[in-house]
């Protein structure tokens, strides 16, 4: 009996031995499993936030997420880029963002949960303001509420720079507004002398009805010219420009039909226009290039009506690989050194150049110059020494442009 007793004892024990292991063991394989998903959790978590993080930095906009204690939690590669890498994670965005009107849209988001969209403008001044040449930055901000539960809210930010097009719209509100003036003008004198023609003894004066005709005459041209200007530079401007129409010519031939074009002008103004250039092929728009030389050949006798001023258009290219370049230069009255930043402005004129017996060119010439020059890749500059020598240079590719 005693031995029986004794037997069961160990076996109890045993039993219980092997139970308390067994709830160990299942305890410690338990705790393993419990970090090991606890691990692959938090791998899953970072591949997800890797991925939200490519996501993020692949949009071209910057984006800014906000929690509701208003620190920055999150943020994309263009936001570091506008920030020039300065820390912003875990700042506050009043901090960060400072401008007055940008904080106030974050706050009515976060207070409202609301979204908002709007369009902003910040000053040269802005902590992430752009180079925009001193002038002030315009930016679409939208604002979006994220949910992530019942007590956690996120502001989503999401700037896209609209600078450029908030500049170009303004252009062509100038570019009308001025359009409307130089047709005016023009539009005005001739209404005005048709009026004095039509009077009851409006033709008996047969000579100042002949001049009346002829600077109405005059001003039909100027119209026409405008219209003309206008029509080009808007192709050279537009967003879905014609592409060009690539040619192969010669460079020469092409200045001496413009010189051609003016012979009237040149023999009036007993000036004179010499040509200087090699055996040079130019690939480009020919229309485009006929423009650039006429405009500035006109412009250059012109502006010196009252001298016999001479013209020279002079072009080399040193090797088959080089650049072209090509110079339109005159001996004239010149252009002040305060007008030369302004003279490729659409409408601008030096006024004091023009004599007073002449009709006022378009204020377009230079203008098309430019922007026909750079639509062949090319570059134009202007250097002038008052009553000794202007020229307009320009750098052409050897390459025509795709």
């Amino acid at each position: 009996m005693t031995y029986f007793l004794v037997a069961l004892v160990c076996i109890l024990t045993y039993a219980l031995a092997s139970s308390v292991s067994r709830n160990r063991n299942e305890r410690r394989l338990h705790g393993i499993a419990k970090e090991q998903l606890k691990e692959n959790y938090e791998n899953v978590a970072k591949r997800h936030e890797h991925e939200f993080a490519r996501l993020l930095d692949a949009l071209p906009d910057p984006f800014i997420s906000i929690n509701e204690e208003g620190r920055i939690i999150r943020h994309n590669r263009p936001v570091a880029e506008l920030f020039q890498g300065r820390k912003i994670l875990n700042r506050s965005f009043q901090q960060v963002l400072l401008d007055p009107s940008l904080i106030a849209e974050i706050d009515k988001a976060m207070q409202n949960a609301c979204a908002i969209s709007t369009t902003l403008s910040f000053p040269p001044s802005a902590p992430f303001s752009i180079d925009s040449q001193g002038k002030d930055s315009h930016w679409k901000i939208d604002l979006r509420p994220l949910s992530l539960n019942r007590d956690t809210l996120e502001i989503q930010l999401i700037m896209r720079d609209i600078t450029a097009e908030v500049q170009t719209d303004q252009i062509r509100k100038d570019f009308v507004a001025n359009a409307s003036h130089e047709l005016r003008t023009p539009l005005s004198i001739i209404a005005g002398y048709l009026e004095n023609l039509t009077e009851e003894d409006g033709l008996d004066n047969k000579e100042i009805a002949k001049n009346m005709l002829s600077t109405m005459e005059r001003h039909v041209v100027r119209i026409n010219r405008i219209v003309e200007d206008m029509l080009v530079i808007s192709k050279l401007e537009s967003d879905d420009r014609t592409p060009l129409n690539l040619e192969s010519f010669n460079l020469a031939t092409c200045v001496r039909d413009v010189v051609e074009r003016l012979d009237l002008l040149i023999e009036k103004q007993n000036a004179k226009v010499s040509i200087d250039i090699p055996e040079i092929t130019l690939t480009g728009d020919r229309f485009y290039w006929t423009q650039v030389l006429f405009n500035l050949v006109e412009n250059a006798l012109k502006q010196n009506a009252s001298t016999s001023v001479e013209v020279k258009v002079e072009a080399k290219k040193e090797k088959k690989s080089s650049p072209i370049i090509l110079a339109v230069s005159d001996n004239g009255i010149g252009i002040p050194s305060a007008d030369l930043p302004f003279i490729f402005k659409r409408f601008f004129r030096v006024e004091k150049h023009h004599s007073q017996n002449q009709i006022k060119g378009t204020g377009l010439g230079l203008s098309i110059v430019k922007r026909a020059v750079e639509a062949h890749g090319g570059t134009i500059e202007a250097t002038s020494t008052p009553g000794t020598e202007t020229t307009f240079t320009m750098t052409i590719p050897s390459e025509p442009i795709d």
